[in-house]
């Protein structure tokens, strides 16, 4: 019999967390000391951190500039207006119009060697196996086992890795389906649909990501015929955890933009992964923490008989 404990976090991050690299590296260990202390280290565990919680890094040594803004987006505008003439050198070297893009691919060597460092080091240092959340990057000209980074395309996506116990990526994956009015407006590019259906195994138990929306059973509007739910995929090829790591922009208990008569927790029920679990033939956990505005640390135990 195999069992892995499971631990879904979504954690209260505030501005002040993203300030330095090791303001964010201090808000992770916080957490990870937590699921030391109530996990069982003869256990194989899996850690799964919220969609975009490395996203944020690109704030980093900006604070500055931001701490008096109500929105996001009027952070990442003033932001942008400081470093413009770094973002029209971007634009020129990677042959973009696209600010957004550019922003992205500016910061993509910070953003990932922070982040990398951080969840490789709790990975190695906590004996976990680790789904690091998400980050929109370019792709890595240089792989993914190395701190540095180098942008090999202009291209932007919502990537997460899974890391293991000895420090080393052993997964990644690209978000397929782009949430509407969300993702879409960042000029983001999906990603392939073979790396997404990628699994990696703990204990013999085979695990995959889905990164929110591709958990998704149904498209959130009627205007998105490139729509691929990938768990029944995934089901297809034996696997039987899923790692979710989500974030939801959209207020939990308030009309669901898209179809008002539901809830947002309506509708992530109706039509989400959990809607899905019922007809599928091997997968039987899925870990779906979001980026929410309260930490909840959630554990659960995984039998494979």
């Amino acid at each position: 019999m195999s069992t892995v404990d499971l631990f879904a976090v979504q954690p209260y991050m505030r501005l002040a967390d993203y300030a330095t690299a090791n303001a964010f590296d201090h808000k992770v260990d916080i957490i990870m000391q937590k699921i030391a202390a109530r996990r069982d280290p003869q256990i194989p565990t899996l850690v799964v951190f919220p969609e975009d919680l490395a996203t944020f890094l690109v704030l980093s040594e900006n604070l500055d500039l931001i701490k008096d803004v109500d929105t996001m987006d009027d952070a990442f505008s003033r932001i942008g207006r400081r470093l413009w003439p770094d973002l029209f050198k971007q634009m020129l070297l990677h042959r973009t119009l696209s600010l957004r893009q550019a922003f992205f691919l500016l910061n993509a060597p910070k953003v990932w060697r922070d982040w990398y460092r951080t969840m490789t080091r709790m990975a190695r240092h906590y004996r976990v196996y680790l789904v690091a959340g998400s980050a929109l990057l370019p792709e890595n000209a240089n792989g993914y086992q190395s701190e540095t980074w180098t942008c090999h395309t202009n291209h932007i996506f919502n990537f997460s890795m899974t890391i293991n116990p000895a420090g080393d990526v052993i997964h990644t994956t690209r978000k397929v389906n782009l949430v509407p009015t969300q993702e879409d407006t960042l000029d983001l590019s999906p990603g392939p649909l073979d790396e997404a259906l990628g699994s990696f195994s703990i204990d013999n138990i085979l695990c995959a990501t889905a990164i929110c929306y591709d958990g998704f059973r149904i498209p959130h509007t009627l205007k998105e015929p490139g729509f691929i739910p990938l768990l029944p995929l995934m089901d297809e090829q034996g696997v039987r955890i899923i790692a979710q790591p989500s974030a939801n922009p959209w207020w939990w208990k308030e009309p669901w933009p898209f179809n008002p008569r539901l809830t947002r927790k309506e509708q992530w029920i109706e039509e989400g992964a959990f809607s899905l679990l019922a007809h599928l033939t091997n997968i039987s956990a899925i870990v779906n923490p979001q980026l929410l505005f309260h930490q909840v640390l959630g554990k659960v135990r995984f039998r494979q008989l």
